[in-house]
């Protein structure tokens, strides 16, 4: 095993195909889905385990878009950003606040990036057919002092009206609001497929067939499950 030639290679292998992966795949897992960063927290921890054999690089980043080459400096940091996690074990990531000057009456947005390649027995003899990287992109919420967990209405918060594309859906809370699910006249939309994510204070529009009348939906919690269900009439 070459880690040296492994760290050589991070970058372009990343570059090439890496895929933006779910919490658990290729023997390389997370301990949950997403981060909430509140203001009077010391550090946030979370967990990288390799349940395979295999031994994998990983490298660690925060940013403030999902591509983590991209965008401006961000008050986080997480460390250790680049070890090797060899199989069967696992890896505290500790993320670690920077002085800041963020909005005070609602949330910020960023990104949490884990790369991850495999070892190699014997060097590359072409790089460029590196492609079996593997990148977990986690969102990191930060709630600013004096706004808690938000309560058991707050998806229902939201107001859905139609639209010229569909539905619009306005978000009148300081929170970001991701719709897990949403069924316009009992049909199901594939929110997976289109932006679902409603930044505070702010709207979005999604595409729907059709001139629906009612609207039902759950957003996704700090614990990545589903809301209590919402109704409304449109």
């Amino acid at each position: 095993m070459r880690l040296a030639s492994l760290c050589g290679a991070l970058g372009a292998a990343l570059m090439l195909n890496l895929s933006c992966a779910h919490a658990n795949q290729g023997g390389i897992r997370l301990n949950q889905t997403r981060v909430i960063f509140s203001a009077g927290d010391s550090a946030q921890n979370l967990t990288v385990e390799n349940s395979g054999s295999r031994t994998w690089l990983i490298q660690t980043q925060i940013a403030s878009t999902d591509d983590a080459s991209k965008g401006a400096p961000v008050p986080f940091i997480v460390t250790p950003p680049l070890f090797s996690l060899k199989g069967d074990s696992r890896q505290l990531l500790r993320i670690l606040p920077q002085d800041h000057s963020l909005p005070a009456d609602r949330e910020s947005l960023f990104y949490l990036s884990v790369s991850a390649i495999p070892s190699q027995d014997e060097p590359l003899a072409d790089r460029g057919r590196l492609s079996v990287g593997m990148r977990f992109v986690l969102k990191l919420f930060y709630r600013p002092r004096g706004m808690s967990a938000p309560h058991d209405d707050t998806a229902c918060r939201l107001v859905i009206r139609r639209d010229d594309k569909g539905v619009s859906v306005t978000n009148p809370t300081p929170y970001f609001q991701t719709l897990g699910e949403l069924s316009l006249d009992g049909k199901a939309i594939d929110v997976t497929q289109q932006p679902a994510m409603v930044a505070p204070h702010s709207n979005l529009s999604l595409t729907s067939p059709g001139r629906a009348t009612r609207a039902s939906w759950q957003t996704i919690t700090d614990y990545g499950g589903l809301s209590t269900s919402c109704q409304q009439t449109l």
